[in-house]
């Protein structure tokens, strides 16, 4: 769950401390832990309070928390050590050697990417002593968690912030400009919108992972009810297979077109994405057969469903506003339903789907409306003596009261009356499950000093309970870091060229050289021709064949460059026996680490690095309040900023065909440039890298960013397919600690804070 302070659900209504306080007494009393989502950016500014609520929350008995930012990982691992950190899918975490070095930075548990098949989660799980977790049903995000600045760059709203709007879910056309500058279009609809995961089907399928991740915090409780509870049926029958009935239910409750089992099972291109809606679908009823004009419909029960009073329908008419109703008025015949009281633009034909079942969020909400419906089961052992006071041991707890036993002047109290009394638990949170009844003979014990001693027995064991579960620790308050001038204003240089051209060694004015990794193993020889300093730069994802490949060739590549860019903080793995044998290797952070405080920054110092490149998220403000921590600092001064990178790519879905069943006939191989278009008629640019099938989306305008007044170090350029002249324009202007202007440009983040 989610407190008030720096969640990634920044909409939802989320706790305050009174609240979580109670929660987290109500949870532990029933065996139940609380793991509280921290899991957003901070800037310097937000560390200590940070640090703070962190303190409240320790001692209130939050059992871990959940982290994006590694500055905030470094700062609780130093403060507060005993508080349990888990590292959030935000991290990106895609591979073995994220998990180990996460695991040295103090983290007991890494939620993994949402991408991974059931092959690599086990191959994580088998070589790991930490804990892993993994999302088994719901929502999920075309981008790579943590990955994503779309909502960021076009809207202001960063879900690295916990605003994302998610721009994933709006239309989208994909356009194909051939080699003569023709474009043409291969498709329309909701091409970035997946379908959510379900792993009902396969529960036994899946790797010992330590906790299954539901989804739901934006959810209503009944689609929390629902889905919780079928799952816990299925994991605790795992050789049964999911009913027709608790299939249907869990699509009712909520589904985009169907579920997916994402990459679990392989890439399946198009079948885990849902084109045609991006919201909840429900289950189809039937077409409507008959329309009066104004607000009664006649539709078909091809879907064989009940329809009744305050069920939910929407009729697809094909536009953004679909007819819907509660239904307050239905009568079946013999063609299906006849629904009244529906307004909107309805024709013959269309589609109805109900969106929302009475009888389904009746039987969810009773679930968790009755009262306590899970209870911590106990073994218990009373003891009853002569002239001695009434006892009971409560697992390891030992409660001893003032009451004592009577000689029996008639019938004594017999071991069954006292269980009897004893196993009357109903309105507290334990069950006894094994209870042991010591007594001597001829005592006698009313019935009412029995339950009165349950009563405080209990009571005391609750207040033990919660006094073990709170903590106490001693609060420190933490330095804002100190930020050195630098002295010399003239910026370095540093480009990056997204695809390598023999003519760029003629270019001028460059410090340094950033080659994609691809480009550096096929044209070694020429990356030797370029003068200045040359670096290798590690894609943000780097599994399966990439793995392979910079494994078989990193150590030729390092006798050839100055050093490598990494993108992913596994990647450390890659170059560490390298960097043991070459003292000269330098390695720099790149900006999808989201380098966004100084803490970050003193972390990656730690673990070696010689240069951070700033998250383009950041303002001029806030970059000139980061502490660099005696390493070189670098912001993105020109490019197109890549807003996401996804496992789905959309030029092999759609223009390639390829889905489960057929096989992509690779498009992105053709020398065609690809473009999403919004509905604002702007264009993102999509780059398939065929090593993985990956895809990278950018932004459709150009940051360019003024540089003079900024207090870092050197700039950096990105290139994907401009001109020389275009190149060498931008390079002297941004040099000069200018920006380039007009409609192709934005400064994005510059001066506006996410």
């Amino acid at each position: 769950m989610g407190g008030k302070l720096f969640n990634a659900r920044a909409n939802a209504s989320n706790f305050d401390l009174d609240e979580l306080k109670k929660i987290v007494e109500y949870a532990h009393l029933r065996d139940v832990r609380i793991h509280l989502t921290l899991n957003t950016l901070l800037d310097d500014s937000e560390i200590a309070e940070a640090l703070q609520f962190a303190y409240d929350i320790y001692e209130i008995g939050i059992d871990a928390v959940i982290i994006q930012d590694l500055g905030l990982a470094k700062v609780l691992h130093e403060y507060i050590p005993n508080l349990e950190l888990h590292a959030s899918t935000q991290l990106s975490t895609h591979n073995l050697e994220g998990v180990q070095e996460l695991a040295k930075i103090g983290f007991k548990r890494v939620v993994l990417a949402r991408e991974l098949s059931i092959e690599e989660i086990k191959y994580i799980c088998e070589n790991t002593e930490i804990e892993i977790e993994i999302f088994s049903h719901g929502a999920q995000c075309v981008c790579y968690s943590g990955e994503c600045l779309m909502s960021s760059m076009i809207g202001d709203r960063s879900g690295n912030r916990g605003k994302c709007a998610q721009p994933c879910r709006l239309p989208y056309e994909l356009i194909k400009e051939e080699q003569n500058g023709k474009k043409l279009s291969c498709g329309k609809g909701y091409l970035l919108s997946p379908k959510d995961l379900s792993t009902l089907e396969i529960l036994k399928e899946l790797p010992n992972v330590s906790c299954l991740k539901i989804e739901g915090r934006m959810k209503s409780p009944e689609y929390v009810a629902t889905v919780v509870s079928l799952y816990r049926k299925y994991l605790d029958n795992l050789e049964t297979l999911p009913s027709q009935k608790d299939k249907q239910e869990l699509m009712q409750i909520f589904n985009r077109g169907g579920f997916s089992n994402a990459y679990l099972k392989g890439k399946y291109g198009k079948d885990v994405m849902c084109y045609d809606k991006p919201k909840n679908w429900g289950l189809y009823v039937g077409k409507v057969l008959s329309y009066n004009g104004k607000n009664t419909i006649t539709i078909s029960n091809d879907g064989n469903l009940d329809l009744i009073v305050g069920d939910g329908i929407e009729v697809w008419n094909g536009q953004n506003e679909s007819p819907s109703c509660i239904i307050s008025k239905v009568s079946k015949n013999k063609k299906g339903y006849e629904i009244s009281r529906i307004y909107g633009k309805i024709s013959v034909g269309d589609k109805v789907y109900r969106t929302s079942s009475k009888v389904l969020n009746q039987k969810a909400h009773e679930s968790f409306s009755r009262g306590f419906a899970r209870h911590k089961k106990l073994d218990a052992k009373f003891e009853m003596h002569k002239d001695s006071p009434l006892k009971i041991i409560i697992n390891d707890f030992i409660y001893v009261s003032s009451i004592v036993a009577e000689p029996a002047q008639k019938a004594p109290i017999t071991i069954e009356k006292i269980k009897e009394q004893l196993l009357k638990t109903g309105n507290t949170p334990f069950e006894i499950a094994n209870l042991k009844v010591d007594i001597d003979e001829n005592l006698f014990l009313p019935v009412s000093k029995i339950n009165e001693f349950r009563r405080m027995a209990f009571d005391e064991y609750e207040k033990s309970i919660i006094a073990l579960n709170k903590k106490q620790i001693n609060r420190q308050s933490i330095a804002m870091p100190n930020i050195t001038k630098k002295e010399n204003n003239e910026k370095k240089v540093s480009v990056f060229f997204n695809s390598l051209q023999k003519e760029y060694i003629k270019l001028k004015n460059i410090d340094n050289y950033y080659f994609s990794f691809k480009d550096a193993i096929n044209n070694l020889d020429l990356l030797n021709e370029f003068k200045g300093k040359k670096y290798v730069l590690f894609p943000t994802i780097t599994k399966l064949n990439y793995e392979k490949v910079i494994k078989n060739n990193i150590e030729r590549i390092a006798e050839n460059v100055d050093g490598f860019v990494l993108s992913n903080i596994g990647q450390l793995e890659y170059i560490e026996n390298i960097a043991k044998d070459n003292n000269n290797i330098e390695l720099i952070a790149n900006y999808t680490l989201n380098t966004f405080n100084s803490y970050t920054i003193s972390l990656l110092k730690d673990l070696g690095f010689s240069k951070v490149i700033l998250s383009p998220e950041l303002t001029k403000s806030q970059i000139n309040k980061i502490s660099s921590s005696g390493i070189d600092v670098e912001v993105i001064a020109y490019g197109n900023i890549c807003v996401m990178t996804s496992e789905y790519c959309p030029i092999g879905s759609i223009d390639g065909g390829f889905c489960k069943s057929k096989a992509c006939s690779k498009p992105c191989l053709n020398n065609f440039k690809y473009y999403l278009k919004d509905r604002m008629n702007m264009e993102f640019r999509v780059i398939s890298d065929n090593i993985d099938c990956q895809s990278r989306i950018f932004n459709s305008k150009i940051n360019s960013i003024e540089t003079r007044e900024l207090n870092i170090d050197s700039i950096r350029l990105d290139f994907i397919d401009e001109s020389f002249d275009e190149i060498q324009k931008a390079i002297d202007t941004h040099k000069n600690g200018n920006r380039l202007s007009g409609e192709a440009y934005t400064n994005g983040h510059f001066n506006r804070p996410v």
